[in-house]
């Protein structure tokens, strides 16, 4: 049996964790609809999000800190790493946002293959940060694997994208502008994948 990250008496720290690494999957979810329809209501709604991961990152650390100041037992470091990687993710979708949002005004077009690229690691990422969920509750070693496997796996397959996409840039066949766009938001999305595997070590390490 799996022992879970948050003893009993931390079962409102363990609430504002899921709630976390919720809405960063839904902030994920949301900026993956902008960029697909062109919709800068989805991208609102994604900042908004934000806003609210930014707040309980704070409450988080806030009750965490006062825990520890009572000596109540409790895993302090892996919780505290856990919200700061959590809020580097939230940042990397604020750089996706925006520029997904520069596509959006500019209406820069991306290839049928770009886009399919970035589902790809759109919906590898939704993945990583609902394993996060599981983790939190069981500390399971199979998910702490996944989720390290997986952000390897894409480690590789973003290199592999970038090449590509630069080959196609020098033949021609994408434009200076789009060329750009697509490369940040592969960047912050790779991102997000390594702040993820560094939430399963974490674990491992705890």
């Amino acid at each position: 049996m799996t022992k879970s990250l948050c003893t009993h008496e931390f079962d409102e720290v363990c609430r504002l964790l899921d709630r976390l690494s919720h809405d960063a999957g839904e902030m994920t979810i949301k900026a993956f609809d902008g960029l697909l329809r062109h919709s800068r209501a989805s991208l609102e709604d994604a900042e908004k999000l934000g806003r609210d991961i930014d707040s309980m990152a704070k409450e988080v650390t806030v009750m965490v800190l006062a825990a520890k100041e009572d000596s109540k037992i409790l895993p302090a470091a892996t919780i505290v790493e856990m919200v700061n990687e959590l809020e580097k993710i939230k940042y990397s979708l604020d750089k996706i946002i925006a520029n997904i949002r520069s596509k959006v005004d500019e209406g820069v077009l991306f290839s049928d293959k770009a886009m399919s690229e970035l589902k790809d690691f759109f919906m590898a990422a939704q993945d990583g940060l609902n394993t996060v969920h599981d983790l939190i509750l069981t500390r399971n070693p199979v998910l702490i694997s996944h989720i390290i496997k997986k952000a390897e796996t894409y480690e590789e397959i973003g290199r592999k994208y970038a090449d590509e996409h630069q080959e196609r840039l020098i033949k021609g066949i994408c434009l200076p502008k789009s060329s750009l766009i697509y490369l940040l938001i592969l960047d912050g999305l790779k991102d997000i994948l390594r702040f993820l595997k560094t939430i399963a070590f974490s674990f491992k390490e705890e």
